[in-house]
């Protein structure tokens, strides 16, 4: 069979034997094939070394399995080892690229960054991490936070840097001025070990170096924990792979997640239940067995709560004034300098399994017989490699063709309409799975044309659909602080005296 961009001839020959009826109407309860005869053989060829970025699964009227075929042929892609072991991911750009204007992939070393807190309105993500979209943290059971990494292929990072907020260049620039097709960007989260700690059952692990944390109090008498500028190397296991790349009809991107089998507990779609006092026995890489689930996936920053009133004032009894009180709750972590570690530790679940897919009504069962026949074909690769048949795709969130500008969002989303990541978006899961448009909550709630706009105290920013990507605020006062508010760590008594 001869190969074209991204895809395959055989594919769409074999496609021709799926009744035409579930193309025209996907959600009509047609039965198709998936994933599509024969293509289990051709996800190995994702992962060779000059493989092109798959771009050709999404033609008018592709049915869901496409969507999330494609989902686990762009994994293959990102997590392919070169000579020297390492996931082609981690050789692309990352964010540090960006001031060096180095976009050619090759060697770079691993360097992650904390959760940080959002800005005032909205979620905008920071230089190097994925950011929770209401700023909490994830710690893990050895009390190191969740950390994370953003890497770009050459056509996304090109565009960033011709489009960032810090240049001024995103003002400036025309709408017009957008991603091509095959542009793809990357989003990993990665678990701390301690030393001699083992890493969950089959996870990919490599070094990385991550930034040493310190304390300063603020002139409101808040104490905040930060990077200091250094770094210490430490081993790290991937946890999650957040994939997303533009594919032909699909300005919006196509949207995937992948998770380690070993996470945390995952609910049926729309079956959780945050004010159940039940638990799972068994403990998991972010969840202690026998943990009620109304004590999970709580979150941890800083908050605040705001009331307002009317009053006449004496002085002028004719009169009347609006004021508003903020009262700010404690911070819910305390750090320790000395140890590097946050307490106390999350436990999370995740919430929907699948993301809420209602694309058809297969969707679920697509997603489920989609990674069985991954992980077979990912199981044959040779021992490293197939580390990643370790991995689920959880779900792929896109929009229908045309649907995608200035005023698109989360409601036009279809697919894995509740898409999220436990490692990534722990604390913003809809937890109670609504499908309708209104109310769902997927990654096009976060990354849409308006993510600069409600952004005060810092000036809106016109919308432009590359706004999309949260990376053009790197090295801005619109992208995220890495600092969280916490508790100073208990004093430590005086060592007793020798008589």
């Amino acid at each position: 069979m001869k190969r074209i961009t991204g895809g395959w001839i055989g594919a769409a020959l074999l496609a021709a034997a799926i009744p035409a009826a579930a193309a025209d109407a996907p959600a009509s309860g047609a039965a198709a094939l998936c994933p599509r005869l024969g293509w289990g053989e051709f996800l190995p060829s994702f992962l060779k070394a000059k493989a092109a970025f798959p771009t050709e699964d999404t033609p008018i009227g592709a049915i869901d399995c496409e969507f999330h075929q494609w989902s686990w042929e762009a994994f293959a892609w990102a997590t392919a080892l070169d000579a020297r072991g390492v996931p082609r991911f981690l050789g692309l750009p990352t964010i540090g690229d960006l001031s060096a204007g180095r976009s050619a992939a090759g060697p770079r070393t691993l360097t992650l960054a904390t959760r940080g807190l959002h800005g005032h309105g909205g979620p905008i993500e920071g230089t190097g991490a994925i950011v929770e979209a209401d700023g909490n943290m994830l710690v893990a059971p050895n009390g190191y936070p969740v950390y994370a990494s953003v890497h770009m292929n050459g056509s996304y990072f090109d565009t960033v840097r011709r489009n960032r907020v810090a240049t001024g260049d995103y003002q400036r620039n025309p709408d017009s001025d957008y991603f091509n097709v095959g542009a793809a960007v990357f989003k990993a989260t990665w678990l701390r070990l301690a030393p001699g700690q083992a890493p969950p059952d089959g996870a990919f692990v490599t070094k990385a170096q991550v930034p040493v944390l310190t304390t300063f109090l603020t002139a409101d008498n808040t104490l905040y924990v930060a990077p200091d500028g250094t770094t210490v190397t430490v081993d790290v296991a991937l946890l999650g792979l957040h994939v997303v790349g533009q594919t032909v009809n699909h300005p919006e991107f196509l949207w995937a997640t992948f998770e380690h089998k070993d996470n945390s507990p995952r609910f049926k779609d729309g079956t959780f239940d945050p004010t159940s006092s039940a638990s799972d026995t068994r403990s998991y890489t972010l969840y202690r067995g026998g943990t009620p689930f109304n004590q999970t996936n709580q979150p941890s920053t800083q908050t605040t709560a705001s009331s307002t009133s009317t009053v006449s004032p004496l002085s002028a009894p004719g009169t009347t004034v609006t004021t508003t009180t903020t009262v700010a709750a404690p911070p819910t972590f305390t750090f320790d300098p000395a140890t590097q570690k946050f307490s106390p530790v999350s436990n999370a679940v995740l919430a929907n399994r699948t993301g809420g897919e209602t694309f058809s009504p297969s969707g679920p069962a697509d997603i489920d017989a989609i990674n069985t026949a991954a992980h077979t074909i990912m199981s044959q690769q040779s021992p490293a490699q197939r580390r990643f048949a370790n991995y689920d795709l959880i779900g792929t969130v896109w929009m229908q063709p045309g649907t995608f500008g200035l005023t698109s969002n989360q409601s036009n989303a279809v697919g894995s309409v509740n898409l999220a990541n436990v490692t990534a978006e722990t604390f913003v899961q809809n937890f109670a799975g609504t499908t309708t448009p209104s109310t769902v909550g997927n990654c096009f709630s976060c990354h849409n044309a308006t993510t600069f706009q409600d952004v005060a105290p810092m000036p809106n920013l016109k919308a432009r659909r590359i706004a999309i990507s949260h990376v053009t605020a790197a090295g801005s006062l619109y992208a995220v602080p890495n600092l969280l508010s916490v508790n100073p760590p208990p004093l430590q008594p005086p060592p007793a005296q020798t008589p």
